[in-house]
């Protein structure tokens, strides 16, 4: 889905690492949020808009505790 948001192909350094380390968060954030907001348990219509809001206020958190957890597994 955001494969191509940091135009990584062939770059190498710092930056391209840290930039991959990202996007792999942010693509898991993503994920997780997909499944809960569309788990079986989450309710439809005007309740759904709200879990896809609070989602949205809420990636960047996911994704920066899933980037340190794993940079804590190094």
């Amino acid at each position: 889905m955001l494969e191509g948001y940091f135009d990584l192909d062939d770059t190498t350094g710092p930056d391209a690492s840290e930039n991959r380390k990202r996007l792999l968060a942010v693509q898991a954030a993503l994920e997780i949020s997909k499944a809960s907001v569309s788990a079986s348990t989450a309710n439809s219509g005007i309740r759904s808009q709200m879990d896809l809001r609070n989602v949205a206020q809420e990636v960047a958190s996911l994704a920066d505790a899933i980037q340190d957890a794993l940079e804590g597994a190094e």
